[in-house]
């Protein structure tokens, strides 16, 4: 029977034929190809020279990270490049030279974008050695170009205080007052300056947030709608839950920010629903449910201890949700 699967009508067996002959020839052709491609006329050799110059330039492109590349005419058997971004080495501020200064220093593009994204996320160069650190930049590349850096005087990175003067629109004058006493004291107001120690995480919103140094519009968003999610911030270290935060930056939140934990929201475990309990980031489905049936079970949980002996809790579990369970 097996026979039947091989049996081929005179048609069938014509066409296999055919298409067997056309598959070797087209082998044998692409074997072959540094014999008769020299044989063709000059136009269709040419052009066969510049398919495969291109695609040589597209892969170079993609190797050496979207370097401009030119093709240097010769025999299509060895096919030369060269780069054509002219280098001119001069004195620059890597905090504030552009993309164009930098790629004309010597740096690929995809460096430069490194260094501006770096720079963008709060980062800042403040002695020669800090540059080698940017991924892409060779140790060559940064001998040659290490004696042009040159920085200007920067503040510190993070003071200790930070002074600002009180708007007027709220020195607190009240409306009754004269005019004259209006203008007086909201003269010696602004004369007068309030030291701003550290800032409450738990009250500040994104506008304030982006007034930090390397706080963006979507950084700030991230920040406080994980607060609004958890109820509040107990410890600096959960800003390290928050996906985004470059290194940098979680460092100098951690340095600047204080928090306030009186002003945590907590969940009355009692009363929430099943929805709300595992919309908690600290919460999972099943968790969640173990609250809603302990309660059911019990007319009510007195402390947050009786979740302790369930296993969908740990004891870390315990330790972070005291902060925002109320019972």
């Amino acid at each position: 029977m097996w026979k039947d699967f091989f049996y081929f009508n005179k048609g069938e067996k014509r066409a296999i034929i055919v298409l067997s002959i056309f598959i070797l020839l087209a082998q044998a052709a692409l074997w072959t190809t540094d014999y008769w491609v020299p044989l063709l006329p000059e136009k269709l050799t040419n052009t066969f020279a510049d398919k495969q110059a291109l695609k040589n330039f597209q892969d170079s492109i993609s190797r050496e990270g979207g370097d401009v590349l030119r093709y240097k005419k010769g025999n299509h058997k060895g096919l030369n490049y060269s780069k054509t971004t002219s280098v001119k080495l001069i004195p620059f501020n890597p905090n504030t030279a552009d993309s164009a200064s930098l790629v004309s220093l010597g740096l690929k593009p995809y460096v430069a974008r490194n260094i501006l994204k770096y720079r963008k996320k709060g980062g800042v160069f403040r002695k020669t050695e800090d540059l080698a650190r940017i991924y892409g930049i060779e140790p060559v590349q940064f001998e040659r170009m290490k004696s042009f850096i040159r920085f200007q005087d920067q503040p510190s990175e993070f003071p200790k205080t930070e002074k600002y003067t009180i708007p007027i629109n709220k020195v607190g004058v009240k409306p009754q007052q004269s005019n004259s006493t209006i203008f007086s004291q909201a003269t010696s107001s602004v004369e007068k300056t309030a030291e701003l120690d550290r800032l409450e995480i738990n009250r500040m919103d994104t506008t304030i947030l982006q007034q930090l140094k390397g706080i963006g519009s979507s950084t700030a968003n991230r920040i406080t709608q994980y607060r609004n999610r958890l109820g509040g911030f107990y410890s600096m270290r959960q800003l390290e839950e928050i996906k985004g935060l470059y290194p940098e930056t979680l460092a100098r939140l951690q340095a600047m920010l204080k928090m306030d934990t009186t002003q945590i929201t907590k969940i009355n475990a009692n009363k929430a629903s099943l929805e709300k309990l595992k919309a908690h980031p600290y919460l999972s489905f099943y968790q969640a449910k173990v609250i809603v049936e302990l309660r059911k079970a019990r007319s009510g949980i007195k402390n947050i201890r009786e979740l302790a002996d369930f296993k969908e809790f740990t004891e870390a579990d315990i330790e972070r949700l005291k902060w925002y369970l109320a019972f």
